[in-house]
């Protein structure tokens, strides 16, 4: 996927001479092997990773016993390097940060309504997923549920039936480019001028397929057309061969916390389009009925 900045929207980003300077080579060296081992679920030896990733055998023998030590990486009886007992940990911790919701199109309220969240409220995933299962279980396609998060659209949930695959290179946590997504196009499309501008002046509208919309007039011409049907839909925008389908979750005070989406072949959306809008409209309706059933106190 191409690469995408996670940079707070009120930080100035540090000049490329600056970034030179802060980044250690060889934590660099480290994470690569790293993300090469997750991409390899059977795991590499030694000399496979020095080669794929041209290094030196004995600076790969180095960072390797680092991760290690640390427990981020585990060697098989083979001599296979896989991943180890840190990293379900990381993730683990990672998921438990989603119990806070950030429902704000405005960064600054974001950051604001943490502090008013209680520790043990459930988070928007946990609530909705019953209705993603029950959206994937009559489309027979994998549901996807997406919020703002740190001034980016994150995927917070993913439920997919077993003969069904997902889009490639989509996962829990993602920030992908919006632009080119249904999931974030819906949430663009229901977010305050100001904030649009601000996003796309910090975001390039990289092209991933020859669909994609990287003319900045047509994405806010698409993002108003969106916002007067109510749902938003990738044709081939962000992963050739396949469509997408999102719509707006709300609160008891009409504010857009989220969205909802299935991912399906491109071919199906001439041929069961219309049914398939409607039963990601239906979902995203009771997903918002659900919220309004939380307290006002809940939702501030």
């Amino acid at each position: 996927m191409a690469k995408r900045s996670h940079a707070h929207p009120h930080i100035q980003a540090s000049s490329p001479s600056e970034s030179k300077r802060d980044i250690l080579r060889s934590a660099q060296r480290v994470l690569a092997i790293l993300e090469l081992i997750a991409r390899t679920p059977g795991g590499l030896t030694v000399r496979a990773v020095s080669k794929l990733l041209q290094l030196n055998i004995s600076t790969c023998y180095h960072s390797l016993n680092t991760l290690l030590t640390a427990g981020y990486v585990e060697r098989l009886p083979s001599g296979h390097y896989v991943l180890g007992p840190q990293i379900p940990y990381l993730n683990d911790a990672y998921l438990r940060t989603l119990t806070h919701d950030w429902p704000a199109t405005d960064p600054q309220e974001s950051w604001q309504a943490v502090a008013r969240v209680p520790a043990h409220r459930p988070s928007l995933s946990q609530r909705l997923r019953p209705i993603l299962h029950s959206l994937s279980e009559r489309s027979q396609e994998p549901a996807y549920l997406a919020g703002w998060r740190y001034g980016e659209v994150e995927l917070q949930a993913i439920v997919e039936p077993a003969h069904a695959e997902r889009i490639p290179g989509i996962y829990i946590g993602y920030r992908g480019q919006a632009h080119a997504h249904a999931l974030g196009k819906v949430l663009l499309a229901y977010s305050s001028p100001a904030f649009v501008e601000d996003y796309l002046a910090r975001h390039a509208l990289i092209r991933l397929t020859q669909r994609t919309i990287v003319e900045r007039t047509l994405l806010c011409e698409e993002l108003h057309t969106i916002a007067h049907q109510g749902y938003s839909i990738d044709r081939e925008e962000l992963h050739a061969d396949t469509a997408c389908l999102a719509a707006p979750v709300r609160d008891a005070q009409g504010r857009v916390m989220a969205a909802i989406a299935i991912s399906f072949r491109s071919d199906l959306l001439s041929r069961r389009g219309e049914w398939l809008i409607a039963q990601v409209l239906r979902a995203a309706r009771q997903a918002s009925a659900e919220l309004r059933l939380s307290r006002p106190c809940e939702q501030c």
